[in-house]
C-alpha cells in the first residue's frame, strides 16, 4: 500500500478499488481512510457486525459514533455526511487528504470550507489491482471455466442449427435462431455456474461490424457471428473475458481472409507478451500484421486490456500502454470490422509471466462450425 493519506467514500458494490482494499462488499456508502500503515473503516451501524467478520480492516467505526442521526435531523443529509467526515479527520489530526478523481464534488467543497486541503489524485489502488495474487488468478481461472462452458453451449447450439432460406433454424423449435436466444442459452449456463453477466454479445452479419453491438434478430447462414462473453463470479467478484467468431455454411472468401488475418494478428501479439514489454508493443505487433495484410483501417480498437474486479482495468494494451508485469491478467483481442460484410474478433485471456504468458483460454479457434 502506498503511504499517503487517502480517502474513499462510496459503495463497494460499484467501486472496485474500495472493495479491493477493504474486502467488504456493501451496497451503501461507507468510508475508508488510509494513513501510512493505519487504516480506518467507517460504516453504517447496521453493517458493523458484518464488517467485523468480512473486512480486512481492524479499526472499524460507525456513523453512530459521530452522532449522525442528530446531524441528519438538524442539518440534512448532505451536510450531515460532510460533518461526520470532518469530525473523523479532525480526530485523526488530518488537515490534508488525497481523494480519487470520482470523489463527490459537493463533499470535497464542504470539506474544503471546513479548512481541509482535498487533492484529487489517480487512485493508487488501481495500480495495485493490476498485478494479481495467486488467489486472484485462481478466481479468474474459475470464472474463465464458466465462460468457456457458456461459449461452448453457444457454439454447440449454432452447430446444430438447420438452414432454411438463408437463415439458421433453431433445432429445438424449428424457428429462426435469434441472437437473443443464443444469449439466453449463454446466460443460463453462467447462472448455473455461479456467474452473472451483462452485455453479452451475439452479433451476426453487419451487426458484427460494430464491436459493441449486442446483436439482435435472426442469424443467417454464411455470415460471421461474434460471440463475446465476460462473466463475473457472484461470490468472488472476478471477471473472465473471451470472444470467438464462428459461421455456419460457406462464408465468403473476404470473411475467411479477414478471419485468417485476425488469427495471425492475435498469434503475433501473444508472441510478444512478457514481463517488461509495453502494452503498446503488443498492440504494435497486431497492427503490423494488419498493415501487411492491407486491413489496418479496419482495426478500430486497442488489442486488449486488464481483467480482474473490473472487466476493463489496467494495464492498457494499446497506444500508450504501460510496461507489463508478471501477474497482469490481460486480454489479447484483435478484430476487423467491415460495415459491408461484418466483423471478426478473437479474444484470449492470459496471465503475463517473466518469459511469456499463460493462456487461460482453451476453446479452439475454428471459424466454421
Amino acid at each position: 500500500m502506498t503511504p499517503i493519506l487517502f480517502l474513499m467514500i462510496d459503495s463497494s458494490v460499484h467501486n472496485q478499488d474500495l472493495y479491493y482494499t477493504t474486502r467488504f462488499l456493501a451496497p451503501d456508502q461507507f468510508l475508508y481512510l488510509r494513513s501510512g500503515d493505519e487504516e480506518i473503516l467507517m460504516v453504517p451501524e447496521m453493517e458493523l457486525g458484518r464488517a467485523r467478520k468480512e473486512s480486512r480492516i481492524s479499526d472499524i467505526r460507525t456513523t453512530a459514533d459521530y452522532r449522525v442521526i442528530e446531524k441528519l435531523k438538524q442539518y440534512g443529509r448532505d451536510h450531515a455526511q460532510s460533518m461526520v467526515v470532518s469530525e473523523l479527520l479532525h480526530d485523526e489530526g488530518v488537515t490534508e487528504v488525497a481523494v480519487p478523481h470520482n470523489f463527490p464534488v459537493f463533499l470535497a467543497d464542504e470539506l474544503r470550507s471546513d479548512g481541509f486541503k482535498i487533492t484529487p489524485v489517480r487512485s493508487p489502488i488501481r495500480k495495485l489491482r493490476s498485478v494479481k495474487t495467486r488467489e486472484e488468478i485462481e478466481w479468474i481461472k474459475k470464472s474463465q471455466i464458466c465462460c468457456e462452458a457458456a461459449m461452448q453451449s453457444a457454439i454447440d447450439l449454432i452447430r446444430r442449427t438447420g438452414i432454411r432460406r438463408g437463415v439458421l433454424i433453431d433445432p429445438g423449435s424449428d424457428q429462426p435462431l435469434a441472437s437473443e436466444h443464443v444469449r439466453t442459452v449463454i446466460e443460463r449456463t453462467l447462472i448455473d455456474c455461479g456467474c452473472e453477466s451483462e452485455g453479452t454479445i451475439v452479433a451476426g452479419g453487419k451487426d458484427a461490424a460494430d464491436p459493441h453491438n449486442a446483436g439482435r434478430g435472426e442469424l443467417r447462414v454464411d455470415k460471421s457471428i461474434v460471440i463475446d462473453i465476460f462473466p463475473r463470479l457472484k461470490m468472488e467478484r472476478y471477471y473472465a473475458d473471451m470472444t470467438r467468431t464462428v459461421a455456419r455454411g460457406s462464408p465468403s472468401q473476404a470473411l475467411s481472409e479477414m478471419y485468417d488475418a485476425v488469427l495471425d494478428a492475435q498469434t503475433a501479439a501473444l508472441g510478444v507478451v512478457r514481463t517488461g514489454v509495453s502494452g503498446e508493443e503488443v498492440h504494435d505487433a497486431a497492427c503490423g500484421v494488419f498493415e501487411d495484410a492491407g486491413y489496418r483501417e479496419l482495426f478500430i480498437h486497442s488489442t486488449g486490456h486488464g481483467v480482474g474486479l473490473d472487466v476493463h482495468e489496467e494495464p492498457h494494451i494499446g497506444v500508450g500502454g504501460e510496461m507489463l508485469k508478471a501477474g497482469n491478467v490481460i486480454t489479447i483481442e484483435p478484430g476487423l470490422y467491415d460495415p459491408e460484410i461484418g466483423g471478426i474478433r478473437i479474444e484470449d485471456l492470459v496471465v503475463v509471466t517473466k518469459s511469456g504468458c499463460e493462456n487461460l483460454t482453451t476453446i479452439g479457434k475454428g471459424f466454421l462450425v
